[in-house]
């Protein structure tokens, strides 16, 4: 168990550095997309006003969340960014989450083809647990046909030296009755044949 739970700890530890790599792979994947998104909100005046917008309320939040980490009571009215500060740092926040954005949608990915693969090879196993319950199955009828097979072939055998039993009883009785028969004859003739010698000494 002990050692089981180590082994758990290494590929923990081990999975650690290789999630980071993967996101800083994924990043500069994605910084040339981001760079382009800096880029558009730098330049096009449509995205102007809410680049700008972003980075002053970015602005704003950053320092109320410092106050507050420090003890200080939030201020009430905080100095807007420069316009072109405000678009710098609202284009640099749409940089990040795009790259942050990119680096999700790879891991749901990963995650969603995960999980169909996991499916998948339950399905797998699922069907596979079927068809050896259903081969057993199939298995354990075959034996109980061939079983119940056996015990008529072994009551017909039964049936059939009953009968030879009886037959040879019978055989033996009437050999027994025929000896009966012929030993009484023989007797029979014998008292006969002495009795006339008997007589004729007489005479």
């Amino acid at each position: 168990l002990a050692v089981q739970r180590g082994c758990g700890m290494v590929v923990a530890a081990a999975g650690v550095p290789f999630l980071k790599l993967a996101f800083l792979a994924v990043k500069q994947l994605s910084k040339p997309i981001a760079n382009r998104a800096k880029a558009a909100a730098r330049n096009s005046d449509a995205f102007r006003g809410i680049v700008v917008a972003v980075g002053r309320q970015i602005h704003q939040l950053q320092i109320q969340l410092t106050r507050l980490a420090e003890g200080k009571v939030s201020l009430a009215h905080i100095t807007p960014l420069r316009e072109q500060a405000a678009v710098d740092r609202g284009a640099e926040f749409v940089s990040e989450m795009v790259i942050y954005s990119v680096a999700a949608s790879t891991i749901v990915y990963e995650y969603q083809q995960s999980a169909s693969e996991k499916k998948r090879k339950e399905a797998e196993a699922a069907a596979e647990e079927e068809r050896r319950l259903e081969a057993n199955k199939a298995l354990e009828q075959r034996q109980c046909e061939q079983l119940d097979m056996l015990n008529k072939r072994i009551t017909l055998l039964d049936e059939q030296l009953w009968a030879l039993r009886q037959a040879q009883a019978a055989h033996r009785a009437a050999e027994r009755a025929r000896g009966e028969r012929a030993a009484a004859q023989g007797w029979w003739r014998w008292f006969g044949s002495s009795s006339n010698v008997n007589e004729k000494g007489e005479g």
